[in-house]
């Protein structure tokens, strides 16, 4: 009989791979299927290659339906691990494993050596066979590089799959909720974090919520980041971070199997500390939930938000008991929930004294290195909404300012929506500000705030060049030698795109829209504007495109189109206004009620006149004045007088201020 401290013993090895042989088999062809086979049937139909090579990835392995290979990761090394502990979960399995003359090491150590050669033998596998086909695929869509860093990341997601599966399972006595709680520890903690900043922001003025839940659910959650690598890959920390994290959990499982009952396969969490941790966390997790549908449906109403709270909590709370002591007739433990009441209120006062120095934190202007203001901070600053990624494209000019004017501006309007922003998202208009310190480290806030009262605190900042040139697309154009032509297009009258494709006239007309671009207030925080009419689609040689909008009061762009590009004398010109009518616009009020108006009619009949304005409002019959009122140079965008056009063709509407 081998000594109990021997560190590998053939049969009990021999045993383990027996048990999940065929999970190795079925994930070798998995992968054969996915990567070799199907590459060569791609290169049997060549005109599938396009298709599966639009994008720009960094691997060209992972061109081949990534999501099905991601599913694939996520699924076998589970299985495997499942089943090589799952005599932890049967009493008479436990019993004769625990006494086999070996040390619970030994055990472990077997179950980590089975399953491991379960999983790698066909990531290699199909490494060797991508290498061999190498030399027959023609044009070459990946390298040797290629296979060995998707060898490398594959195995990286199978092993940590496989290695939390095991840990996971020391823990729990049900295999059924092993399986859950795998996935759901990497979840869970993520999930809690977003629950809680989603809730939080319906009580704390200027959360970012919507930034920190972004990176929270794309850079904290490992599942949702695996399935993100064909456009972002893993970074060298994020390599290390996750290495060692599975390097960890693996010697702390032997510390916890050590320590593991062997008369434990009756409980559902082996541990009572993890056992009441479990519950506590899920009914944190159901209590956010609950809370969060009243205070989504009802704009955050304090009242019924608690009541969410307190359903949520009871709900979650008894139905863990259930799956904690495995049944319906349910002996409930009240003091336990006295408990997670008491803990809830204690953590409460530290975050009450957060709230109120995050709230009126302003960075001093001394402190800021560059700032951006747009209307979400959630997403990639540079990604600006529209802009294309093109190689005559510079993304990273655009977004922060680094002007100590822009800054100065900010930080006023920052202190201006401490005061007047409000909890409300139905009722306010979203805008964000992101800084950047001298420190590295950034302060990020949002606030929702009146249209009307954006317009006003905006004024400054929109008038501000850096701020125009920060957020109009025309000037993330970096390299105009890369532009193969202009497009203009008509929205509402349907008329054919008119290209403009000799270098000269493109210039030209670049300089029209950056021109007007600078000389206009910022068109940022705006809810509507109905004076954009049309937009210039910016081709480039690399096949990307940019849309740049045009408004009726853009004096320069109008005119060059009108005057220079060719057949677009007539760009909205008024042959194609079917009716026009000057309306009384001096109010506040009234500019509502013409907003209003305009969305109103434009759900009624096509061929209808309009009719009933809710303003003072005057029937344009001159074809003179008409003329002169088209003119860009006597329009603005906001005025005491406004220009309301029906145009022929959709009968689309169209509206714009007319200077006085």
């Amino acid at each position: 009989m081998k000594s109990g401290i021997s560190s590998f013993n053939k049969g009990l090895f021999q045993q383990h791979v027996r048990s999940v042989l065929w999970v190795s088999i079925f994930f070798t062809l998995a992968l054969l299927v996915v990567l070799p086979l199907f590459i060569w049937m791609i290169f049997m139909k060549e005109e599938a290659l396009e298709y599966y090579f639009q994008g720009n990835y960094k691997n060209g392995l992972l061109a081949f339906s990534y999501s099905v290979q991601y599913i694939i990761f996520m699924i076998f090394p589970v299985i495997t691990g499942l089943i090589l502990t799952n005599y932890l979960t049967k009493k008479g399995s436990s019993d004769f494993m625990h006494s086999l003359p070996f040390k619970r090491k030994t055990l472990l150590s077997h179950v980590y050596m089975a399953g491991g050669t379960a999983l790698v033998l066909p990531i290699l596998l199909n490494g060797i066979v991508l290498t061999m086909m190498r030399p027959l695929i023609k044009p070459a869509v990946y390298t040797i590089g290629d296979v060995a860093g998707w060898m490398g990341l594959a195995l990286l997601i199978v092993l940590m799959m496989f290695v939390v599966t095991v840990f996971v399972g020391l823990f729990i006595g049900s295999p059924l909720l092993q399986g859950v709680m795998t996935y759901g520890i990497f979840i869970l903690p993520g999930a809690l974090i977003m629950l809680f900043l989603a809730n939080a922001s319906f009580f704390i003025n200027g959360l970012a919520a919507d930034a920190y839940i972004d990176k929270v659910m794309s850079k904290g959650i490992f599942l949702v980041r695996a399935a993100m690598i064909v456009e972002k890959p893993f970074s060298g920390i994020e390599l290390t971070v996750y290495i060692g994290l599975a390097v960890l959990l693996a010697v702390l499982s032997y510390v916890v199997y050590k320590a593991r009952p062997a008369e434990a396969v009756d409980e559902t969490i082996v541990f009572p500390f993890f056992r009441w941790l479990f519950i506590f966390s899920f009914t944190l997790a159901a209590m956010l939930i609950g809370g969060l549908y009243f205070a989504e449906f009802l704009d955050g109403a304090l009242g019924w938000t608690i009541l969410g709270y307190i359903i949520g909590a009871f709900a979650g709370y008894t139905i863990l008991q259930m799956i904690v002591q495995k049944t319906l007739r349910l002996t409930w433990p009240w003091k336990g929930f006295v408990l997670y009441i008491a803990v809830l209120v204690v953590l409460f006062i530290p975050i009450a004294v957060f709230t109120g120095f995050y709230e009126k934190k302003v960075p001093a202007e001394n402190e800021v290195v560059k700032v951006y203001v747009g209307d979400n901070i959630a997403y990639d600053l540079f990604d600006m909404g529209g802009l294309p990624n093109s190689i005559a494209i510079d993304k990273k000019s655009m977004g922060y300012m680094e002007g100590r004017e822009s800054i100065h501006q900010t930080i006023d309007l920052h202190k201006q929506l401490i005061k007047n922003g409000h909890l409300s998202r139905q009722r306010g208009y979203q805008i964000g500000i992101a800084y950047k310190l001298k420190d590295g480290s950034r302060v990020e806030r949002q606030y929702y705030v009146e249209m009307e009262q954006l317009n006003e605190l905006t004024k400054e900042l929109r008038d501000n060049q850096e701020f125009k040139r920060k957020t109009s697309l025309i000037f993330a154009i970096s390299r105009p030698e890369k532009i193969s032509y202009l497009a203009v297009a008509d929205y509402w009258n349907g008329t054919n795109q008119m290209r403009v494709t000799d270098q000269k006239e493109m210039a030209a007309l670049i300089r029209a829209m950056k021109h007007d671009a600078l000389n206009e207030r910022s068109r940022r925080f705006k809810d509507y504007d109905f004076s954009n009419v049309g937009e210039v689609q910016v081709w480039f040689t690399d096949g990307q495109m940019m849309s740049v909008p045009i408004y009726l009061d853009q004096a320069q762009t109008m005119n060059y189109i009108r005057q220079k590009v060719k057949g677009g004398s007539g760009f909205f010109s008024m042959e194609q206004v079917e009716e026009a009518y000057i309306l009384t616009t001096d109010t506040q009020e009234r500019r509502r009620q013409l907003v209003d108006y305009i969305h109103e009619s434009s759900d009624l009949e096509k061929e209808s006149v309009l009719i009933d304005f809710p303003i003072p409002a005057k029937k344009v019959t001159d074809p003179k004045q008409l003329k002169q009122l088209l003119d860009p140079a006597r329009l603005s965008q906001d005025s005491r007088q406004t220009l309301l056009i029906r145009w022929k063709g959709n009968k689309e509407i169209s509206a714009v201020g007319i200077k006085e």
